[in-house]
C-alpha cells in the first residue's frame, strides 16, 4: 500500500492533534518538583523510578509519563497489590477461611473425655471475638468440661514458610510474626497505658490465661515525650504457665492513650493460653490445665465445629490500609492452599500467581516473589508492570473491592498524614472554579480528587502505587519507588512529589 502526500499530512495533523502530547509514549521525564526532592536528600536521578498512565476503558494505553519505568525494584509493601489483587480474582472477595474443631471422644453427661482438635486453614484475622463465637458453639453442644488436651493441626502450612522473609534481629515487633495455619490475634499481645484519675493504669487484649500485669507506673506531670526514655515495659515467662507484664519508670499524665505491642509467647502458649481464657470466659471448665500438642486430624473424624471467618474483601482492606505483614502472607498462601497443592508453600503461591498473569495477559518478566508481603530483600516488580497491574483491576469485576482497600492520602490508612496541605488546598479549588469531569465509568471512590494509594516502606525502599485523581478529573495509575541508603530521610517526599505532579495532571515541566 503506497501513502500520498496528502496521506502523510493527515496521519501528521492526527498525531498533533492526539491529547497525549507533549510527551510522546516512550519519552522520559523527571519532574522539577521530583529533582528538587531529590537533590535534597542527596539522593542520584538513578534511586527513583516511576511510572503513570492515564485510567481508560480503551486500552491500549497510548500515554505514558515515566522515568525508569521498565527498572526492577524493590517494592516493600506495594508488593501487597499484586498479592491482593490476584486473590480477590482467583478466590473471590466471597471467599471465608475456616477453622475447624474436632473431639477424639464423644460428649458425655456434659464432659468431654478427650482431646479437642483445632485444625486451621489460614484465617489471618481469628481474633477473641471469633474465638468466643466457636466456644459458644462448643456450649451449645452441651459440652461444661473438658477433660483431655488440645492438638493443633497446622498441617495446611509446610514448615518451610516461616522462613521465608529476611531476619532483622526484631522477633518481637509484630510486623515480623511469621505465617500460622492457627494465627491467634497475630499472635500479638497489645498494652494501653492510660491515665485515669491521674494514675496510670493498663489493659490489655486478648486475655491471656496466666498472664499477669505488674504495673509500678508512677504518674509525672513531665511533658509528653517518648515514653520509652521515661518508662520500662517487658514480658517475662515466670513459668510453663504463667507470664509477667511489668511496666516500671514514669508516665505523664499530658500523654495520651499509648500502645505497645509485643510477640512474646510462642505459636503455641499464645494460641492455648488464649484458648483455655475463651473456655473459661464462656462459662466451660477444665478438669485439668491442658497441654498443647502438635498432631493432626484423623480421616474419620467430623467437626463439632466449623467456624467460618472474615470475608476475604474484609482481610484485603485491612492489609492494604494497614499494611499489615502477616495478613498479606496468609493471603498470599490461601491462594496457594485452595488453587495448588498442600502443604502449602510460598513457591507453590508464586508458581499460581505467576500462571494467573500470564492468564490476564499481564507479562512480568522481572518479577520476583518472595513471601507477597514485601517484608523481603529480594522481591522485585517494575513500576510499569505495577502500573499495568492497577489498570487491571480498575477495569476487572472486583474494582470497587481493590479500591476501596487502598489508603486514601489525607484521609485515612497508611497515607492518613500525606499531602494534606496540597489536598486541602485542591479539594477547596474543586469546590469553587476548577472544572471537574469525573470518569463514571470507573469505581465511584474514584470520583473525587485524591491519591488512593499503597505505601511501601524498607530501610532502604520507600514505594507507592495507585490511583490519583486529577485536578480535571483523570484518572491515573501510579507507581513511584526509591530503592536508596537514604530513602528513609527523603524517600516519602520524593513519592509525594510525584503525587502531586500527577494531580495537576502530569504537566510537561
Amino acid at each position: 500500500m503506497r501513502f500520498s502526500i496528502t496521506h502523510c499530512f493527515t496521519l501528521l495533523a492526527l498525531l498533533i492533534n492526539c491529547d497525549f502530547l507533549p510527551l510522546a509514549y516512550g519519552e522520559e521525564i523527571l519532574p522539577k518538583g521530583v529533582k528538587k526532592a531529590l537533590q535534597a536528600f542527596k539522593m542520584p536521578e538513578t534511586a527513583v523510578a516511576f511510572h503513570v498512565i492515564p485510567i481508560t476503558l480503551s486500552p491500549p494505553q497510548t500515554q505514558q509519563f515515566s522515568w525508569r519505568a521498565q527498572s526492577p525494584m524493590n517494592p516493600a509493601s506495594t508488593i501487597k497489590l499484586l498479592t491482593t489483587i490476584s486473590a480477590i480474582d482467583l478466590l473471590s472477595p466471597q471467599y471465608r477461611w475456616k477453622t475447624n474443631v474436632y473431639a477424639t471422644n464423644p460428649i458425655e453427661q456434659g464432659v468431654l473425655n478427650g482431646n479437642l482438635i483445632w485444625q486451621g486453614q489460614g484465617d489471618p484475622k481469628f481474633v477473641p471475638e471469633e474465638l468466643s463465637k466457636i466456644m459458644a458453639d462448643l456450649r451449645q453442644l452441651g459440652i461444661n468440661e473438658i477433660n483431655g488436651n488440645l492438638v493443633f493441626d497446622r498441617s495446611a502450612y509446610s514448615p518451610s514458610v516461616k522462613k521465608t522473609a529476611p531476619e532483622d534481629g526484631e522477633a518481637s515487633r509484630t510486623y515480623n510474626v511469621p505465617p500460622d495455619a492457627l494465627l491467634y490475634s497475630f499472635q500479638t499481645l497489645s498494652f494501653k497505658i492510660s491515665n485515669i484519675s491521674g494514675e496510670p493504669q493498663i489493659t490489655y487484649t486478648p486475655r491471656i490465661a496466666g498472664l499477669h500485669i505488674k504495673n509500678q507506673l508512677k504518674s509525672s506531670k513531665d511533658s509528653c515525650a517518648d515514653w520509652t526514655k521515661s518508662m520500662k515495659a517487658e514480658v517475662h515467662q515466670v513459668n510453663p504457665d504463667e507470664w509477667n507484664a511489668s511496666f516500671s519508670g514514669k508516665f505523664s499524665i499530658n500523654c495520651p492513650d499509648t500502645p505497645w505491642n509485643i510477640v512474646a509467647l510462642s505459636s503455641n502458649d499464645f494460641l492455648k493460653q488464649g484458648i483455655i481464657a475463651a473456655w473459661e470466659d464462656a462459662g466451660g471448665t477444665w478438669k485439668k490445665t491442658p497441654d498443647a500438642l502438635d498432631g493432626q486430624v484423623a480421616s474419620h473424624l467430623k467437626p463439632l465445629v466449623s467456624h467460618q471467618g472474615i470475608l476475604l474483601a474484609d482481610a484485603v482492606k485491612d492489609t492494604n490500609k494497614y499494611s499489615n505483614n502477616v495478613m498479606a502472607r496468609q493471603i498470599f498462601l490461601t491462594i496457594g492452599l485452595e488453587k495448588g497443592n498442600k502443604p502449602v508453600t510460598t513457591d507453590e503461591s508464586s508458581r499460581i500467581i505467576k500462571d494467573w498473569l500470564k492468564r490476564s495477559n499481564l507479562q512480568f518478566p522481572e518479577l520476583v516473589l518472595e513471601n507477597g508481603s514485601g517484608l523481603s530483600n529480594i522481591e522485585r516488580i517494575s513500576p510499569q508492570s505495577m502500573t499495568s497491574l492497577l489498570n487491571f483491576a480498575a477495569h476487572s469485576k472486583n474494582s470497587e473491592v481493590i479500591v476501596n482497600s487502598l489508603p486514601i492520602a489525607g484521609v485515612d490508612g497508611t497515607m492518613k498524614h500525606r499531602l494534606l496541605s496540597r489536598l486541602k488546598k485542591l479539594w477547596e479549588g474543586n469546590s469553587s472554579e476548577l472544572a471537574f469531569h469525573p470518569d463514571t465509568t470507573l469505581p465511584s471512590t474514584l470520583q473525587k480528587s485524591g491519591a488512593y494509594m499503597k505505601t511501601g516502606t524498607l530501610q532502604t525502599v520507600r514505594a507507592v502505587a495507585g490511583y490519583v485523581v486529577s485536578k480535571s478529573g483523570k484518572v491515573y495509575a501510579v507507581s513511584s519507588i526509591i530503592n536508596h541508603p537514604n530513602a528513609a530521610m527523603g524517600g516519602s517526599g520524593v513519592n509525594d512529589a510525584v503525587i502531586s505532579w500527577t494531580l495537576d495532571d502530569c504537566p510537561h515541566d
